[in-house]
């Protein structure tokens, strides 16, 4: 019987693939299979699974219509024919003795499952990789030792990624664990992980960085802007399954409100700012009903974070949105408004004028340089600073960057070469023009 089962979604990662599976056949621990689910991915992922495959023979790749993550890795889990179940994400790499660590900690300890520590990596221009070491937990009293999480729920509050671990196969199908499968929906890890936490008797963590977690995959789900509900989902259905097992501790509805609201924080920072609004009332809604239940925890939160969740309205309007000097008055007798710089300052600025400009006013999003690259800002797509000049006569440029900054000036020299009339700072400060009845009056 092969000892390990790798399971390895893939949708439209080919960029980063070939690194992903390379790092898997590099392993020092070689009893494994590796079966690559491919979700009906329309780039290149595919062709490049199936050349791995005529290579090594543990590669076990099975092609399928797009269902979600979820449904594939459900579809993964009853294909894999080893004792134990590892998960290596497509766009991620594993240090090359992670697995040699892993099935050591659960044979020798005869564990329901083992974790580790794991870093954060980028890709430098220059080809080179930038790695972060991140523990589980601060507590270090933690590792090293066998727990049952149900005894110590503070065990529930250690980083809760399911990739950087190793689970026993019988644990799995025992208690029959399985991913949500809700259509169209991302983080279905979440509810996964909480039930290995729930069922595991004999659990492990070790002080050992083993897995390498891209953070620059800018199609992640923790990149997606749109997916305002995915979290809540999760945790609907981590809470629905302790309601159903009566024998659920007291203690894990608490913290499982911490939890759900951290994940909301995360949400709301995420997601796209036309969307905050709306989505910090539901966290407002959510709060008071669960500190109804008596479930509300605040123990765990730091001061920033009760504060969030205290009021998450006020947050998005002080914090996030900002820049309440762009007002109708302000823009007002323009034809066209230019939002001039597409990152932070520009999206936020970009919210604040189309909430506040005319019907008859039209919005664009300019940088000083697009180098060939297609950019959405807010719903716009951005263009050249250089093809607003035909405009600029009845244009107001909004300089959508930090004040008195390097970039602030060289954007502002920029402007001047062109020769826009009607100049204003994210303050609404005038930098040209004549008053016109907007910005504050200074040159």
């Amino acid at each position: 019987m092969t000892e390990i089962s790798i399971l390895v979604p893939v949708y439209n990662v080919e960029k980063y693939l070939s690194a992903c599976i390379d790092s898997i056949l590099a392993q020092t621990f070689t009893d494994f299979e590796v079966i690559c689910m491919d979700d009906g991915s329309t780039d290149r992922s595919g062709a490049i699974l199936d050349a791995y495959a005529l290579k090594d023979s543990r590669i076990k790749v099975i092609h399928k219509e797009n269902s979600g993550y979820g449904k594939t890795m459900n579809m993964a889990l009853s294909k894999a024919e080893g004792r134990y179940i590892g998960i290596v994400e497509s766009d991620d790499t594993i240090e090359m003795d992670m697995y040699q660590n892993l099935y050591k900690a659960v044979a020798e300890y005869d564990l329901d499952f083992v974790k580790a520590d794991f870093y954060a990596v980028w890709d430098n221009e220059d080809g080179t990789v930038q790695k972060q070491y991140f523990n589980l937990t601060d507590d270090l009293t933690m590792y090293n030792r066998v727990l049952n999480p149900n005894l110590e729920l503070d065990s529930y509050l250690l980083k809760k990624f399911t990739w950087n671990a190793l689970y026993r196969k019988e644990l799995l199908l025992e208690h029959n664990i399985r991913y949500n499968e809700t259509p169209g929906a991302s983080f279905q890890d979440n509810g996964f992980w909480f039930q290995t936490f729930y069922w595991a008797k004999r659990a492990m963590f070790l002080d050992k960085a083993v897995y390498n977690y891209r953070q620059d995959n800018m199609l992640s789900s923790v990149h997606d802007r749109k997916k305002v509900y995915a979290m809540k989902n999760e945790f609907d259905f981590i809470r629905s399954f302790m309601i159903k097992h009566s024998d659920t501790p007291e203690g894990l509805y608490p913290i499982c409100f911490h939890l759900r609201m951290l994940a909301y924080i995360g949400t709301l920072q995420r997601i796209d700012l036309s969307l905050k609004k709306e989505f910090a009332k539901v966290i407002a809604k959510e709060r008071d009903f669960y500190q109804e239940q008596n479930e509300a925890c605040y123990d765990y939160m730091t001061r920033e974070q009760i504060s969030i969740i205290k009021n998450p309205i006020g947050y998005v309007e002080d914090v996030l949105i900002q820049y309440r000097e762009i007002t109708g008055d302000v823009i007002s007798g323009y034809s066209n408004v230019i939002v001039y710089g597409a990152g932070v300052h520009g999206e936020r600025i970009v919210y604040r004028v189309k909430e506040a400009k005319a019907d008859n006013q039209t919005i664009k999003v300019a940088v000083t340089s697009l180098n060939g690259r297609n950019i959405v800002c807010q719903g716009e797509t951005v263009c050249e600073i250089s093809d607003c000049v035909d405009d600029k006569g009845s244009s107001l440029v909004i300089l959508a960057v930090k004040e008195n900054s390097d970039a602030f000036y060289e954007m502002l020299d920029c402007l001047k070469k062109y020769m826009f009339p009607h100049i204003i700072s994210e303050s609404a400060k005038r930098l040209a023009g004549d008053e016109n009845g907007t910005g504050t009056g200074i040159n």
